[in-house]
C-alpha cells in the first residue's frame, strides 16, 4: 500500500474542497435558472388570457337596429348593471345593463357559472356571444 506524503495531503484536500464548491455552485445555478423560468411563466400568464384584446366592441346602435345580423358573433362590452330582471337558481340571471358610450339599456344573460354576486351599479367588461333571438349571452366577465 503506497503512502501519501505530507505534501500531497493539502493538494488532495484542496481538490475535494474545490469539487464541493463546484457542486454547490452548480446546484445554485440550477435553482436560479428554474426560478427565472418560473418567473417568466408567471409574467406571461399574468398578462391576461388575451381573449378580450382580440374582441371588438359591440356596435350597439347597429345591433339595436338588426340584432339578427350579429348572431354567433363574439364581442366585448363595457357595461354598468342597471337592474336584475330575472334570476333562476342553478341557471343564471337576466340583467339590464347600460353599455359604455350608449344610453340604451341592453338585456344580457349571465349563467350561474359565469358570475355571481352581481349588483346594480357595478361595472364589468363582458365577453359575450350573440345567440338566437339577439340575446347577449355573457361567456366571461371581469370588474373594472
Amino acid at each position: 500500500m503506497p503512502l501519501i506524503t505530507s505534501r500531497e495531503v493539502p493538494e488532495i484536500t484542496q481538490a475535494s474542497r474545490d469539487q464541493g464548491e463546484c457542486g454547490a455552485r452548480g446546484k445554485l445555478a440550477r435553482y436560479a435558472f428554474a426560478l427565472s423560468l418560473l418567473a417568466g411563466m408567471l409574467l406571461f400568464s399574468s398578462c391576461g388570457d388575451g381573449k378580450s384584446s382580440d374582441l371588438e366592441l359591440l356596435p350597439i346602435d347597429t345591433y339595436l337596429q338588426k340584432p339578427g345580423d350579429f348572431l354567433g358573433n363574439r364581442y366585448m362590452l363595457r357595461v354598468q348593471i342597471d337592474e336584475q330582471l330575472k334570476w333562476e337558481k342553478g341557471f343564471g340571471r337576466v340583467l339590464a345593463v347600460h353599455a359604455e358610450g350608449s344610453e340604451a339599456r341592453l338585456p344580457v344573460f349571465v349563467s350561474e357559472s359565469a358570475g355571481d354576486n352581481l349588483h346594480v351599479g357595478q361595472r364589468y367588461e363582458l365577453q359575450a356571444i350573440i345567440e338566437q333571438g339577439g340575446l347577449i349571452y355573457v361567456e366571461a366577465l371581469q370588474k373594472y
